[in-house]
């Protein structure tokens, strides 16, 4: 896939159809990203709750409202927003509606990353390298995305010796700030993230998952892109088989989804580029509500 300005141009339409139906402000309501504290600038009016300091009680404000307002004060406005993607051979696979794995990867990224740009956020990305983490520094704009875009096109399908999870392990020890952290990734990925670094990711940050869909290995023209043919039909249209891959399918993201509930992290699955942008803000918004899994 050629990545240029007519590929931002793509999602900038993508994003400007879908506003015009929704609203595409995705960073208003609380994060851990953004630390609040006193003696910062002014964020917001907050209605007064027990152990609240008594001293950032509004009272002009409480008085006109008739309730007890107090003011909140935050460090930063710019949330810093990292993508952690994946990598390898897998994602030469499709999804289970016929779409590319890749050029689904990259436009979820590419997507989300100019949404959240263009709401105040600079994001940055981090996949896996050869022998470490290849990490950008968090920054906003078309050009700093369309260098991101460029360098993980030439590198998402292809193996790696070190793993996401070292990546993200090696992300919390190397950068130390808040983040709202998208990990990216497809069943494989997932069915590889421990409860203890998922634990890990949330104790100071936002996690929200992504799942990059999976075609099944039973069914219509089914090929294998590690050996290279088309399964054999009694292989590919075996009942039996395809009940085994779909309890297992089941059992991996219903084990996530219980890990992120108890960590205080939210999961999607993406299958289709017309379901980026509608299914990704949704997982925004009902984590931001604490829908959690």
């Amino acid at each position: 896939m050629k990545l240029d300005y007519e590929y931002l141009s793509k999602i900038r339409r993508a994003v400007s159809i879908y506003t015009k139906r929704k609203t595409s402000n995705v960073l208003d309501g609380d994060f851990h990203s953004v630390y609040r504290g006193r003696s910062m600038e002014f964020d917001d009016l907050k209605e007064y709750v027990y152990g609240d300091d008594v001293h950032d009680i509004d009272w002009k404000s409480s008085s006109r409202m008739s309730r007890i307002l107090v003011r909140r004060y935050m460090a930063d406005r710019r949330h810093n927003v990292m993508f952690i993607m994946d990598r390898g051979r897998q994602f030469l696979g499709d999804t289970s509606k016929g779409e590319a794995k890749r050029e689904l990867m990259l436009m979820t990224f590419g997507t989300l990353a100019y949404i959240l740009g263009r709401n105040g956020a600079d994001f940055a990305l981090s996949y896996p390298g050869d022998h470490s983490a290849n990490t950008s520094f968090f920054k906003s704009g078309s050009e700093h995305l369309e260098s991101l875009l460029y360098g993980y096109e030439r590198n998402c399908t292809i193996d790696s010796a070190f793993s996401l999870n070292q990546t993200i392990s090696e992300i919390l020890n190397s950068v130390h700030k808040r983040m709202i952290i998208f990990v990216v990734t497809d069943m494989d990925g997932i069915s590889k993230l421990s409860e203890e670094l998922i634990k890990t990711i949330t104790i100071n940050n936002d996690l929200l998952i992504i799942n990059i869909d999976d075609a099944f290995l039973t069914g219509d023209m089914v090929y294998d892109n590690e050996q290279g043919f088309y399964e054999k039909f009694f292989v590919s249209h075996n009942k039996d088989l395809r009940k085994e891959e779909e309890k297992i399918r089941w059992e991996i993201l219903s084990n996530a989804s219980q890990i992120c509930k108890r960590s205080r992290a939210a999961m999607t699955t993406i299958a289709a580029e017309e379901d980026i942008i509608g299914s990704t803000i949704a997982l925004i918004e009902r984590y931001k509500h604490g829908y959690y899994g």
